[in-house]
């Protein structure tokens, strides 16, 4: 490969300067534009391999005493560095060549016949860039048998490798740790395989020869693989095509996933969910005990199973539930054994697990069991087993029991998924009876809530009648209140008023009588008649008051200002009367009611509270009707108060009887009265 016009880096080792030059001037003439650069010592040769890679390294023999070209040489050698090194030499024998040849130079040329230093250097770089090249292939190899050996030895699954004639010949670790033999000892074998099960070496044939035919599924096939100890285990092997670079087949590589867990995990959700369903459905766990056994005996591979349940009382275990494979018809009197025994804590095995509440894996049933039931099972020949219970929590709810007709090793993974099972059902148990207690608690509230709500009811209606009843005793209260004030006005206007008319007339006589005579008394007697004359008017304005129960005709504004002027006439103070806003008409016992409550608020302010001045308002607001009555009066008692006087008790009983809301507060400089009334459209009087 010519270079011609190729940047070429070049160190060059010479105590000349005119050598270098030549030596420039040669390789320029080869085609290649030189950058150079001249050491003649051990230190600067360092420095300069140290701060600059090099393409080149072309060297004298001799140079200055201490260092030569043998010594460049090894200096380039013990950096590792794998550059072109060729020697220029005015004076070198044979020999010297050859042993420079040999220490690593690899080329040597002499400075009288420097037309050879050109082909040298393109030939020496040539076989350079090939090193290299062969270098990083070795690398690139190197790495991917790195990578590939990493990833055989980290990759869960099993990888094995059968050329044609089935002969296994390779094996990961992977591989040999999920069987338990070695790669030596499974290197070299022919089918059968020591970790294909006698039972299933059929099966597993007829598989790999659908895989050969090309007939087995995309996602691999389920097979059973026996471990060195014994145990059997679920893989799930996926096998493809061994070809070589002509792509004919040459053999077969297969990946192997341990896959038993997962099994396991499936076959005990699938029993969950189906001893669920029969629990649901069931009355109670001894009967849906044998549908349940037929679940378990199948998900556990077992032969003959028994429900254990305790008494009502958990003195002892009976067999609630006996179950065998159909296909196992000798295994009835083995069965038929257990069903008369009763065990207690500890005895057998059952008892064993109620009293340590853990399961048990027996591997040999015959050595386990007691009296009858040791025959029976050695007849039947029974080997290995397992117990669980049936809790939740600190419950116990029974024992189930499995035998099986082949051996059992103790396999944690067995007892974690019976603990499972056991528990699960436990707490299906446990909320189911909760849930029938939570039901039974409810119907007892839905009783007591029913009997409640009639008491209630009649109570309400009670309560109805009796309000009812003093609403009616209320008003007829009040009405023979007004009867007796009516009473007592008329007796004031028919008797008292009539016997002061008498008795004003004998003064009147008296001061007659007494001015005829010129009797000083006159004066006195004249005095005497006109406090009659006062007594009798008052006592005809008190018995008016008293007597008016009605206000026929009038409407509520102009009845309270007649109410207003009265009392300011009367007792001489201001009374005064605003109404706001557009009053609808009102139905008269509406008007009658309020007008007593404006009546006793006014009355009880000139008399108890001593005010000498009093508003009256009367504003329709939003659906209701607000009567105010204000004084500058002494406060009134509150209405909750013990304090509170007959004529505001009959003011919030009027108020009561109208459905209105009566409040009596304190203000600044007096009182005020205030009667809410709700209006609705039955209480406005028709037009």
């Amino acid at each position: 490969m010519n270079k011609t016009g190729h940047e070429l880096r070049v160190l060059i080792v010479e105590d000349s300067e005119n050598d270098a030059m030549l030596l420039e001037i040669e390789l320029q003439r080869a085609g290649y534009e030189p950058k150079w650069k001249r050491v003649e010592s051990r230190e600067a040769m360092d420095t300069a391999l140290e701060t600059q890679k090099w393409d080149l390294v072309i060297a004298d023999y001799q140079l200055r005493p201490g260092f030569n070209g043998l010594d460049a040489l090894n200096l380039l050698q013990s950096r590792g560095l794998d550059i072109p090194f060729i020697i220029v030499s005015g004076i070198i024998t044979d020999n010297t060549a050859v042993a420079t040849m040999k220490a690593g130079a690899h080329d040597y040329v002499m400075k009288d016949n420097l037309t050879r230093l050109g082909p040298a250097v393109q030939r020496e770089l040539r076989e350079a860039e090939g090193r290299r090249a062969a270098r990083r292939a070795d690398e690139k190899l190197k790495l991917e048998q790195v990578f590939r050996a990493a990833i055989e030895n980290s990759v869960p699954s099993g990888i094995a490798v059968v050329d044609l004639e089935g002969r296994q010949t390779y094996v990961n670790p992977a591989f040999c740790a999920m069987v338990g033999w070695s790669e030596h000892e499974l290197v070299g074998a022919k089918p059968p395989f020591v970790y294909w099960p006698p039972e299933q070496v059929e099966s597993i044939a007829e598989s790999m020869t659908k895989v050969i035919q090309g007939n087995a599924p995309a996602s691999g096939i389920e097979l059973r693989f026996r471990r060195r100890n014994g145990e059997i285990i679920e893989v799930l092997q996926q096998t493809t095509p061994l070809r070589d670079q002509f792509g004919n087949v040459t053999g077969w590589v297969s990946s192997a996933s341990d896959i038993t867990e997962r099994k396991q995990a499936e076959a005990r959700l699938a029993a969950e969910h189906s001893i669920t369903r029969m629990l649901t459905g069931a009355a109670s766990l001894e009967a849906g005990g044998p549908g349940i056994l037929r679940v378990l005996l199948d998900s556990l591979d077992m032969d003959v199973g028994t429900l254990w349940l305790p008494d009502a009382e958990s003195k002892f275990l009976h067999a609630a539930a006996l179950q065998r494979r159909a296909s196992l018809p000798a295994m009835e009197p083995f069965l038929e054994a257990n069903r008369p025994l009763r065990l207690k804590p500890g005895q057998s095995i059952p008892g064993r697990v109620w009293q340590l509440r853990t399961p048990i894996c027996i591997a040999d049933c015959v050595r386990e069991t007691t009296g009858e039931r040791r025959s029976l099972a050695a007849k039947a020949g029974l080997h290995g087993g397992v117990a669980f219970p049936i809790q939740s929590g600190g419950d116990f709810f029974g024992v189930f029991e499995f035998f099986a007709m082949r051996h059992l090793e103790d396999d944690p993974v067995l007892l974690n998924m019976m603990t499972a099972i056991g528990s699960e059902m436990g707490q299906f148990i446990q909320r189911r009876r909760a849930e029938e207690a939570l039901r039974r608690a409810r119907d007892e509230l839905e009783i007591r809530v029913l009997q409640r709500t009639e008491e209630l009811r009649k109570a309400n209606e009670e309560l109805k009648a009796s309000m009812t009843e003093r609403r009616r005793l209320e008003n007829e209260l009040l009405e023979i209140t007004e009867e007796e004030r009516r009473r007592i006005g008329l007796d004031l206007h028919d008797d008292l008023g009539q016997k002061l008319s008498g008795v004003a007339l004998m003064t009147k006589g008296l001061q007659l009588c007494l001015a005829r005579q010129n009797l000083p008394e006159t004066g006195d007697a004249a005095k005497i008649h006109s406090l009659v004359q006062d007594a009798m008017n008052h006592t005809s304005d008190v018995a008016h008051d008293l007597a008016t129960l009605d206000l026929p005709g009038k409407k509520l504004p102009v009845a309270l200002s007649e109410l207003a002027s009265h009392a300011s006439e009367m007792f001489g103070i201001s009374c005064k009367f605003r109404s706001e806003g557009s009053l609808p008409g009102l139905e008269a016992a509406l008007v009658i009611q309020l007008y007593k409550i404006a009546q006793e608020a006014v009355t009880n302010a000139i008399k108890h509270g001593k005010a000498r001045r009093v508003a009256i308002t009367l504003s329709n607001g939003s659906d209701k009707l607000l009567l105010k009555v204000q004084n500058n009066g002494k406060p009134f008692p509150d209405l909750k108060g013990q304090s509170t006087g007959m004529g505001l008790r009959i003011m919030n009983y009027r108020a009561n009887l109208i459905s209105a809301n009566l409040s009596i507060k304190g203000i600044r400089n007096g009182t005020m009265v205030t009667c809410t009334v709700p209006l609705s459209q039955k209480r406005k009087k028709s037009k």
